[in-house]
């Protein structure tokens, strides 16, 4: 019964929610709520997050832009598993496979059902966009940010507001939002307490001339 409850919600939802709704200057939400990342996300990311190129890697919220999967790809990564429910009908929350590592911007509707998933497929490390808020909540205190078997690691902050939901530039520049975001890491066998840091994109945002 929860299972089915899980995948029929997911299946409702996954497209309502690449992240927050309202991350426009609009403030109204965009149709199918899809915000693809920004390139410049991922690329900065992956200059911190040291996995190994020849690992198992799944996107399982990818999208029609594949944009995350694309910058793994210009990275060097060849392993790479992507899908998502909306383009080829895969429900990640059923996956049974083992991956080392998974790195997606999860449907933030579906961020705890996401995170829980992970733990179950996740062999080494996963990483999930995520805003900054997503640490607040007595919930996922209890259920995830108190969970020592497969801890949190690492948060990176974005040291600007990134917009998603633009349409993608190839050289990754990007509008400010209204959302604080951040990469979090969750890593099977890190003992210790999170850390925090912080990943510049100062330069990557548009002047009002552009």
């Amino acid at each position: 019964m929860i299972e089915q409850k899980l995948k029929n919600n997911y299946e409702v939802v996954l497209y309502m929610g690449k992240n927050f709704s309202c991350n426009n200057t609009s403030g109204k939400r965009k149709e199918s709520d899809y915000y693809p990342t920004p390139f410049e996300l991922t690329r900065r990311f992956l200059k911190v997050w040291n996995i190994h190129q020849n690992k198992k890697i799944l996107e399982p919220a990818c999208g029609e832009a594949l944009a995350i999967v694309k910058v793994l790809q210009e990275q060097g990564f060849s392993n790479i598993t992507f899908h998502d429910l909306h383009v080829d009908n895969v429900n990640f929350l059923n996956e049974q496979e083992q991956y080392d590592y998974v790195i997606t911007n999860p449907p933030f509707s579906l961020a705890y059902e996401f995170i829980q998933k992970c733990k179950e497929i996740v062999t080494n490390e996963f990483a999930l966009l995520l805003p900054l808020s997503y640490l607040h909540g007595k919930k996922r205190y209890d259920d995830i940010w108190m969970d020592k078997s497969f801890p949190l690691k690492k948060v990176y902050i974005f040291t600007r507001y990134p917009m998603l939901g633009d349409e993608l530039r190839e050289d990754g520049k990007m509008r400010t939002g209204m959302m604080v975001y951040a990469w979090y890491v969750w890593d099977k066998n890190y003992k210790g307490n999170p850390e925090i840091d912080w990943i510049d994109i100062n330069d990557c945002i548009l002047k009002s001339k552009q």
